[in-house]
C-alpha cells in the first residue's frame, strides 16, 4: 500500500482516479509525495456510515455525485454498497471545526466524515506508527 512518506514511491490508490485526472496525481506524487500518502490514507479512514433511523425525513444534505469533468455535483446517490464504495466518486466538503454528513438516499445509510482538524490529528497519529514500523 503507502510506503514511507520519506521515499518518492508513495503508490497512488486507485480509488484517487475516480476524482483526479492522472497527470495531477503523477504531478503531486512527484512533488510532494506526502500529500499521497493522505490521500491514499483519507480514502479509508476520513469517515464513517452509520445507520440513520426515518432517513426520508432526514435534515441531511443528500450525497451526490462528482462530475470529474466539471467538479460539480451531480445526481444523487440511491444506493451503499461497503465492497464498492469509493467516497473519491461523491461531492462532499470537510468542515474546518466540525463533522460533516451527508444522506445517501432513503439507504438508512449516513456517511459523516471528520473534521479537518479531527482528520489531521488521526493522519498525524497514522504517519508515526506507520514511520516508527520501518
Amino acid at each position: 500500500m503507502v510506503m514511507g512518506a520519506y521515499s518518492q514511491s508513495v503508490t497512488i490508490d486507485s480509488r484517487l482516479y475516480a476524482k483526479y485526472a492522472e497527470e495531477d496525481l503523477l504531478r503531486i506524487q512527484s512533488n510532494n509525495p506526502a500529500d499521497i500518502e493522505y490521500m491514499n490514507w483519507f480514502v479509508e479512514n476520513a469517515f464513517v456510515v452509520k445507520e440513520i433511523r426515518n432517513p426520508e425525513t432526514s435534515a441531511f444534505p443528500k450525497l451526490r455525485y462528482m462530475d470529474k469533468e466539471t467538479k460539480m455535483a451531480g445526481s444523487e446517490v440511491a444506493a451503499y454498497n461497503p465492497e464498492t464504495f469509493n467516497v473519491m466518486e461523491y461531492d462532499f466538503e470537510i468542515d474546518p471545526k466540525s463533522s460533516s454528513a451527508y444522506l445517501i438516499g432513503n439507504t438508512g445509510k449516513l456517511l459523516v466524515f471528520y473534521s479537518g482538524e479531527t482528520l489531521t490529528k488521526l493522519f498525524n497519529e497514522y504517519r508515526r506508527t506507520q514511520h516508527e514500523n520501518e
